[in-house]
């Protein structure tokens, strides 16, 4: 038999502020916990589900999209399937825009020409300009 929960434990293990949780409860994106005592008292699964939202969120995805996602019971998702692909080609853009930022900020480093405007220091002629 697994412990049920209170929301102070599961706001401490997952840094999730309680009011927070109580509003992913009232949007859905949280299940409506049992209670005890007239304390919400939640299943260990509601770790998990809390994990996925924080990557979603941390993807870009909205609390609205991440709805979607965790609601979407139809034969093949296609609703998720959609938003998912959507999201993988932004990200993608992201990690394009996160090398060059890295090769920029590693070649400033390297670089000992007196400013931007005047490197002739060669670091960054792999594309002509940094």
């Amino acid at each position: 038999m697994t412990t049920a929960l209170t929301i102070g434990d599961v706001s401490r293990r997952t840094d999730v502020a309680a009011t927070t949780l109580r509003y992913y409860e009232k949007i859905g994106l949280l299940p409506v916990p049992s209670r005890a005592g007239g304390q919400r008292r939640y299943d260990g699964a509601v770790l998990t589900r809390l994990e996925v939202i924080g990557l979603c969120k941390a993807a870009g995805f909205s609390l609205d999209e991440i709805a979607v996602l965790l609601q979407d019971a139809a034969p093949g998702r296609p609703a998720s399937r959609a938003l998912a692909e959507a999201k993988l080609a932004d990200i993608d853009a992201q990690l394009a825009t996160l090398a060059r930022a890295r090769g920029i900020i590693e070649w400033a480093m390297a670089c000992t020409c007196p400013s931007i405007d005047t490197c002739t220091c060669g670091i960054h002629c792999d594309e002509g300009k940094p």
